[in-house]
């Protein structure tokens, strides 16, 4: 038996989640393999620059899914990693992936300038947006989202420009066609696991 082409691969999420989500706007709820977020959560503008100069908002990725979580450039290994997971997700959606945004934002906006972000997301995919929020629009998605984050000592003290860590929220907010957090999945969950998640709130 030859293995199964990407487009056929697609093709058979799609046709799963066809069923599973048949009468999803009447009665039923498609089952998710991450934590469907019932109501669902309703993200801040996201209002910012992309790694690329131009303006960012959430509004921007309405009538497409979105793949929404946060980090910063200087993560050691989590974010990094978490990147290279976004892009299997992609590549494991064929056409489909043309109407999904991935979309990486930074916590760390006073070490990520855009010129940071520049040299760093595309590494991973020019696709991706990399994301630098004011302050304020950082906060408010901080509360809309209930997202964690700790800012670390600086190495050599406080008030010092030494290297950080900052302890944040790791989990992946999947965002419907009308801008809604839909569905939530851990830190570690697979792309095999995502990737039908994100097909299923295409077909519906």
């Amino acid at each position: 038996m030859r293995p199964l082409t990407t487009r056929a691969m697609v093709a058979g999420l799609l046709a799963t989640a066809m069923l599973t989500v048949g009468g999803w706007g009447c009665a039923k709820t498609p089952t998710f393999n991450g934590t469907l977020l019932d109501p669902p959560m309703q993200p801040s503008a996201l209002s910012g620059v992309n790694w690329d100069g131009s303006d960012f908002s959430l509004e921007q990725l309405r009538g497409k899914v979105a793949i929404l979580f946060f980090g910063y450039t200087y993560c050691p290994d989590v974010c990094p990693l978490t990147l290279v997971k976004m892009k299997q997700v992609i590549g494991r959606l064929g056409e489909s992936a043309e109407e999904v945004a991935v979309v990486f934002i930074t916590v760390d906006p006073d070490r990520d300038s855009v010129e940071k972000l520049a040299s760093y997301v595309p590494n991973f995919d020019r696709d991706f947006y990399g994301v630098r929020l004011p302050d304020q629009e950082l906060r408010a998605a901080q509360e809309a989202l209930g997202l964690a984050i700790q800012y670390g000592e600086p190495k050599e003290g406080p008030g010092t420009d030494t290297f950080y860590y900052v302890d944040h929220t790791g989990s992946y907010f999947l965002v419907d066609r009308e801008g809604q957090a839909r569905v939530l999945h851990s830190p570690t969950s697979t792309p095999e696991q995502i990737a039908p998640d994100v097909v299923a709130l295409l077909a519906g």
